[in-house]
């Protein structure tokens, strides 16, 4: 859990709080709390950091295999093993069904939405809070909800805390441009007012708060808002590219045989795990990418892609780049053809049957995985200015952000004038990204945002327009009947 330790965790629960599940009818986690033990607790800063902390240890559980099913899988960087599970290879198929609970099941998202609302509701009588810590909760909120209405579209609504059975329980889904634009921004505008602090990787800093902004500007269409946000992250100075294939790696690597890293200058936030704090197995990551037995292999089609954009053989290279010559070598100290890039995200099999090797290299048991997930990155984040610049008119930029990441990444740079319109330039944008930010659960979200996804999935698989968003579990729809399914998954 992340700055939070086992007695902090354990005197939390003890509260007995009332934090919702997430299907309406599995209301309690514990029994209502009574007004003598939750007067107890909030007493003090101290108190507020063990609530704050709460919620992070909710997004842990929440995200450690949703973060990549929502947003690698269903896109063109993955295809199904010939060991997959049903339930992925409904993803990779994008045939998905209301009964696909290990990707559908919101429980564990809303916990981390009720522990937000409690936070919120009771730090500001606490005397002498600090006020980052609130801002960290609206932040906390806000990225909940906005996955939430990336992954359904709309869902049911609470922003006040629960707190006993007698308030609406059982309520409608609420539109997602509603919560979106009522509680997600004003969440964030209020967050950016009172989060002071910076270089926290594994909290809500400013930075972390401007990349969620943008984000979800970027969602809404609103570019000049989603450009002022990251003009905002940039102009922090605290992060930088790193420019090494070795530095590169360690960025993600986390191999209990050859080093567990997960660091450098470009991490702007992540989700923390620590075996010794969360237990076995505190990760998903492993599971999902490496595991002996894979569900998943890396899509042929990508491979063809990285390779055609940056061969891999001097011929092809030097064909390509006749005037840029490779600045790498490889382990044996011959010159390394292609994007350094692709060597270290997969491992050494034919095409068509490699397991992701970005996080790690070699077999271990995945009882040991403590993979953190890297939500944002600062090449990330001068990519989808790119994006943004170009959508606003600003190829120039676009094309000079791009540059910064190819030649941070020992790469041949773009020439504008081989990209002459908006179009041409958005696509190589988001060819970059998703070689950049590969296997780091950005694809799908960048396909949806840019309205890509049929162009992508063309040669893979169609996708109706109602099947965009994930259909709602069924278990939910029993549990309260005032939602009602997706259209595209109704029978």
């Amino acid at each position: 859990m992340q700055l939070n330790s086992h007695s902090a965790r354990l005197a939390w629960v003890a509260l007995g709080l009332l934090l919702f599940t997430g299907s309406c009818s599995e209301i309690l986690e514990e029994e209502p709390f009574s007004q003598t033990s939750d007067a107890q607790f909030w007493k003090n800063n101290g108190d507020v950091e063990s609530g704050v902390a709460a919620i992070y240890d909710a997004m842990q559980e929440t995200y450690r295999l949703n973060h990549y099913l929502w947003g690698e899988f269903r896109s063109d960087n993955f295809i199904a093993s010939d060991r997959v599970t049903v339930q992925y290879e409904e993803l990779v198929t994008n045939q998905l069904t209301q009964s696909n609970a290990v990707t559908l099941r919101w429980n564990s998202l809303y916990r981390m939405i009720g522990r937000a609302n409690l936070a919120i509701e009771k730090i500001p009588q606490v005397p002498g809070y600090t006020p980052g810590l609130l801002g960290q909760c609206h932040a906390l909120r806000a990225y909940a909800y906005f996955d939430a209405v990336r992954v359904w579209g709309a869902v049911p609504l609470y922003t006040e805390a629960i707190t006993n059975l007698e308030q609406d329980l059982f309520r409608p889904a609420t539109d997602g441009a509603t919560i979106l634009r009522e509680v997600v921004v004003p969440d964030l505008l209020l967050a950016e007012e009172l989060i002071t602090g910076s270089g926290d990787e594994f909290r809500f800093t400013k930075a972390a708060n401007y990349a969620l902004q943008a984000d979800v500007y970027t969602w809404l269409e609103e570019y000049e808002n989603a450009k002022v946000a990251l003009d905002k992250l940039i102009a922090l100075n605290d992060y930088s590219l790193v420019t090494t294939r070795q530095s590169w790696r360690r960025l993600f690597l986390n191999d209990l045989n050859i080093g567990q890293f997960q660091e450098g200058p470009e991490l702007i936030f992540s989700v923390r795990y620590d075996v010794l704090e969360d237990g076995g197995r505190a990760s998903g990551n492993y599971e999902l990418f490496f595991a002996g037995t894979p569900s998943f292999f890396i899509s042929p089609t990508l491979e063809r892609k990285w390779i055609e954009r940056f061969p891999t053989d001097s011929a092809g290279w030097y064909a390509k780049y006749p005037d840029f010559a490779p600045q790498t070598t490889d382990e044996f100290g011959n010159v390394l053809y292609g994007d350094w890039r692709y060597f270290e995200s997969r491992e050494d099999r034919p095409i068509g049957e490699a397991r992701p090797a970005k996080y790690a290299k070699t077999n271990f048991n995945l009882n040991d995985d403590e993979t953190n997930i890297p939500v944002y990155r600062y090449a990330g984040i001068l990519l989808l200015k790119a994006l943004v610049e170009n959508r606003l008119g600003n190829a120039e930029v676009a094309v000079e952000m791009m540059n910064e990441v190819r030649a941070a990444r020992q790469l041949p740079l773009v020439d504008g004038a081989d990209y002459p319109d908006m179009e041409s330039l958005e696509l190589l944008i988001l060819d970059e990204r998703q070689l950049e930010l590969f296997a780091e659960g950005d694809r799908w979200w960048d396909l949806r945002a840019f309205d890509r996804v049929q162009q992508a999935l063309d040669t893979i698989a169609t996708v109706p327009d109602d099947q965009l968003v994930f259909p709602i579990y069924e278990e939910h729809l029993i549990d309260n009947d005032l939602l009602m399914q997706n259209p595209g998954y109704v029978n």
